[in-house]
């Protein structure tokens, strides 16, 4: 299993300090990058769409903190624009997809403690239309199932027979929705929640 530092430390009021970045720097040095899956287009159908998003994440590594984040989520036809900020509202980096690849620009880090590439990944396999993940796959040893329930969907991401992340769509009761992404490639669990809009997880575009 891969194992990726989220923000390991807490963070300070206005920037990481050194000590913070030279531990995330050590740790992103002694991990194996994950295996990325093939990718779709970057740009999305439909009128551009605007989501806010609470990021609960909680590595399986009980030695390590719980991190909630802040983000707000771009869809349009030229990519993804995702801006990631603390629960005060610290904007810590942005992430952009489109023509030109996955990257972060507007960081106070010198280093984001993960891939831009696989941050993105991670989000789109939540956010896509399942025929989509299922085109970009084609021809490679990646699949995707999905599967209905009483309260919502589930969601997995295979690399051949070994299952990468799940994906809970819990859609009822209304005011409880929220999509839980588990990642068993690099040992974490994601809460997504809905804030500040009327938009409902595991929706898209």
């Amino acid at each position: 299993m891969t194992a990726l530092p989220f923000l390991p430390l807490p963070l300070l009021p206005r920037r990481l300090g050194p000590c913070a970045l030279l531990l995330m720097l050590i740790l992103l040095t002694g991990c194996s990058a994950p295996a990325m899956a093939p990718q779709t287009s970057p740009g999305w159908q439909g009128e551009p769409q605007t989501l806010k998003r609470k990021l609960t994440i909680t590595p399986f590594d009980d030695s390590r903190p719980e991190q909630t984040l802040l983000s707000v989520i771009r869809l349009s036809d030229e990519g993804l624009r995702v801006v990631i900020a603390t629960p005060t509202g610290q904007r810590l980096f942005t992430l952009l997809r489109d023509d030109e690849g996955a990257r972060y620009t507007q960081s106070i880090m010198e280093t984001p403690p993960f891939p831009a590439q696989w941050f993105a990944q991670r989000l789109e396999w939540s956010l896509r239309p399942v025929s989509e993940l299922q085109d970009a796959f084609q021809s490679s040893a990646w699949q995707v199932r999905e599967r209905r329930f009483e309260h919502g969907r589930v969601r997995e991401i295979l690399d051949g027979d070994t299952l990468i992340v799940r994906i809970d769509t819990i859609e009822h009761p209304a005011d409880q929705a929220h999509d839980v992404l588990t990642d068993l490639q690099i040992g974490y669990r994601m809460v997504i929640t809905p804030f500040g809009d009327n938009a409902r997880p595991g929706e898209t575009p």
